[in-house]
């Protein structure tokens, strides 16, 4: 199955440099592998496990060293003029694991990545229809000089899991999503998103006319940015609009100075920063409202506590084909997805609490081209309670 998407996707990119009327089709992607070395305070959750080291994010790391494919892509993108000012244009992206660390016993597994269709309209903006970013992820790629690397700042805590993932539950790439972006007008542009909720029995229930909040529940996002010269900003704001709190801001700004860059985000948690930490256990393996499966705490759509504000901070500096970067960052902590300070329970009592860290990352790039380089960074993260995890990697990448 694997190769005929393959061939399809270069067949259909030859077709369009072959000459399609009026449209340009491109093949593209990267190719990132890396060496991650992993060290973790976390023991394994049973028996005597001390409760308050249940690791933030699943399990935490382990001491390992692996070889890891950070978002390896290929897609087929076009445009197509239709002219008066309005244009056709689509993308069809997936990721695919290298390393062979995630797939199956018949071979890697595709992934759907950007996959959307949408008119550009001169004038008046840019409409997709699919599976893109919401406003709320936009801004990673602009203030993270690490961005899809295994030192990434969503996958270390510099930047909160809202920039990450794919479905309807807040997750950082929307599925079954209307985007509109708008021209930019004195340096001042607009985004917004619109999901259509594709389970409206998100309360599992059986019978949904017996049930108050058994309806669909329709996740948006909208961004203003701002970018002239040197300096960029960005505000945002995403709510999956579920029965309770299911919301959170941010506020992120970038500033280039010669070969100086300056960046900083704060991420104000209203219920869905908790909810998608996918941070703590319940070690009784019981079921709670809004927790996901029974037995662990997924990504579920809301919490009952909303106190898991992030900020973090962070400086490049380029010296030829070198950049050297370091960032500092910390989060808040919460009270889970219960609302309840469940720190003091024994063993073998629900624990789902959020912990606070400070977290800081250092590493550097060289390139050798416009299209390959190679990187080095080390990440710590250190917990309240649980101890701290250790991160290095060195990779190289290659984009074509």
């Amino acid at each position: 199955m694997n190769k005929k998407l393959i061939a399809s996707a270069v067949g259909l990119a030859m077709a369009g440099g072959m000459g399609l009327a009026n449209a340009a089709v491109q093949l593209y992607g990267q190719i990132d592998l890396s060496l991650v070395a992993t060290d973790s305070d976390v023991a394994s959750t049973s028996g005597t496990t001390n409760i308050q080291k249940v690791a933030q994010d699943g399990q935490g790391y382990t001491d390992d060293i692996n070889m890891e494919s950070t978002n390896s892509n290929f897609g087929i993108k076009g445009e197509e003029d239709l002219g008066n000012g309005l244009s056709a244009f689509f993308k069809l992206e997936y990721e695919t694991d290298l390393a062979g660390s995630n797939s199956s016993a018949s071979g890697n597994a595709l992934t759907g990545r950007d996959q959307y269709v949408g008119l550009n309209m001169e004038h008046f903006g840019k409409l997709t229809f699919g599976t893109t970013s919401t406003a709320y992820k936009d801004v990673s790629k602009q203030i993270d000089p690490f961005y899809m690397t295994p030192l990434q700042s969503r996958a270390i805590g510099l930047q909160s899991n809202l920039h990450s993932g794919k479905g309807e539950e807040g997750q950082g790439r929307g599925t079954n999503m209307v985007r509109y972006d708008s021209p930019s007008l004195a340096g001042l542009s607009l985004t917004a998103t619109y999901q259509f909720d594709s389970d409206k029995q998100d309360q599992n229930v059986v019978d949904c006319n017996a049930v108050e909040n058994c309806e669909d529940k329709d996740p948006y996002s909208v961004g203003l940015t701002y970018q002239a010269g040197n300096f960029y900003a960005n505000a945002a704001y995403i709510d999956t609009q579920r029965d309770k709190d299911a919301g959170a801001a941010e506020f992120a700004v970038r500033y280039d100075w010669n070969d100086l860059s300056f960046h900083g985000i704060y991420e104000l948690d209203k219920g869905l920063i908790t909810a998608q930490a996918n941070n703590g256990f319940d070690q009784s393996s019981n079921s709670i409202a809004g927790a996901g499966s029974t037995g662990d705490f997924g990504r579920g759509a809301y919490a009952d506590d909303d106190g898991a504000n992030i900020w973090s901070v962070g400086a490049t500096y380029t010296i030829g084909n070198n950049l050297v970067a370091f960032d500092y960052g910390q989060r808040d902590s919460s009270n889970g997805k219960n609302g309840t300070d469940d720190s003091n329970n024994a063993i073998g009592g629900v624990y789902d609490d959020i912990q606070e860290y400070d977290v800081w990352r250092v590493g550097a790039w060289h390139s050798f081209s416009k299209r390959t380089r190679v990187y080095a960074g080390y990440a710590n993260v250190d917990y309240d309670k649980k101890g701290e995890d250790d991160a290095w990697a060195l990779g190289v990448r290659h984009n074509f």
